[in-house]
C-alpha cells in the first residue's frame, strides 16, 4: 500500500505538479482502495457518503413496538415482551438495535467481521448514533464495553468487530469504553447454525469477569448481532454477578419477533 502511495507521488497524473507531494495519505489510499458501499459492496460513487441512497432503503431500521427488555420488534404495542424475553427471566435492564437482521444486514456484518471490512465500522457507527444516541444517553451508562473474542478467533479475524463499533459511538457520544470488564477464555463453534438450546450450551463457561469489572454502576454492552440472545444474557449474568447495578444492551442487528 505505501509503495503504491510513493509511486503515485512520484508520477502524478496529468495537470498536476509535483508540489502535490503534500497529498495526505488517507486520500491516495481512497484513491488506490475507493471506498464502497457496505450494502451493495460496490464503489461508492460519492465518497463523502458512507453508504448507497438506494442501498439504504432497503435496510429496515426498528421502529415501535419493541420488547421492553430487548428490543427486539414485536407484534403489538400490548405485547411487553418478545418470545424469548417472556420465557427467560433474563438478567437486562433494557435494549435497542439499529436494524432489523435481514438478508442485506446479514451479508453486510458478514463481510465485515469474516473479510475484514473494517472500513463498514465508520457506517454502522454513525447510523448506530443517529438511531440510538438519545436512548443511550438517557440510560447514562458509567462505560461501554463490547462482547469479547477469544484471543484465537480474534487472531483469525485481526479485529473485534463489536468493539471497534463501541470504541465509535463511545467517542461521538464521549462515554468511556472499557474492553477489561469481561473475558472470552474458551474458543467456541460460531453460533448462527445452533439451535437456542445448543447455543446456551455452547457459550457455558466461556466468558468470565474482567479485573475492572466491580468499577461501574451502569453499563453499555455492545454486540453486532441479536437473535436468541444467549451470548447477551451470559455476559450480563457475570456483570451484574460482579456488582454492575444495570446493564443495558445495544446491538447493531436484531432478530423480529414476527
Amino acid at each position: 500500500m505505501l509503495i503504491a502511495a510513493k509511486l503515485l507521488l512520484k508520477f502524478p497524473t496529468p495537470g498536476e505538479t509535483l508540489g502535490k507531494e503534500t497529498m495526505n495519505i488517507q486520500s491516495l489510499i481512497s484513491l488506490i482502495y475507493p471506498p464502497r458501499c457496505p450494502v451493495c459492496f460496490e464503489i461508492l460513487d460519492d465518497t463523502k457518503r458512507k453508504v448507497h441512497e438506494k442501498c439504504e432503503k432497503k435496510l429496515i431500521y426498528v421502529k415501535p413496538p419493541v420488547c421492553l427488555r430487548c428490543g427486539k420488534p414485536v407484534y403489538s404495542p400490548l405485547q411487553e415482551y418478545c418470545m424469548d424475553c417472556s420465557r427467560s427471566d433474563a438478567p437486562i435492564d433494557g435494549g435497542t438495535a439499529v436494524w432489523v437482521y435481514t438478508k442485506e444486514m446479514a451479508q453486510s456484518i458478514a463481510k465485515y467481521k469474516y473479510e475484514g471490512k473494517k472500513e463498514y465500522a465508520g457506517f454502522y457507527v454513525d447510523r448506530a448514533v443517529r438511531q440510538c444516541g438519545e436512548w443511550i444517553c438517557q440510560r447514562r451508562p458509567d462505560c461501554i464495553t463490547a462482547v469479547p473474542l477469544n484471543p484465537r478467533k480474534q487472531r483469525m479475524r485481526g479485529f473485534n468487530q463489536a468493539l471497534l463499533i463501541a470504541q465509535g459511538i463511545g467517542k461521538m457520544l464521549n462515554i468511556p469504553v472499557d474492553n477489561e470488564l469481561l473475558v472470552r477464555s474458551r474458543y467456541t463453534e460460531p453460533q448462527k447454525n445452533l439451535t437456542p438450546t445448543q447455543r446456551l450450551k455452547n457459550l457455558q463457561k466461556a466468558f468470565g469477569p474482567g479485573k475492572n469489572i466491580r468499577k461501574y454502576k451502569s453499563v453499555l454492552l455492545v454486540d453486532d448481532i441479536y437473535t436468541t440472545g444467549s451470548t447477551a444474557k451470559i455476559c450480563s449474568s457475570i456483570l451484574k454477578g460482579a456488582g454492575v447495578s444495570y446493564v443495558w444492551i445495544l446491538n447493531l442487528c436484531i432478530g423480529s419477533d414476527y
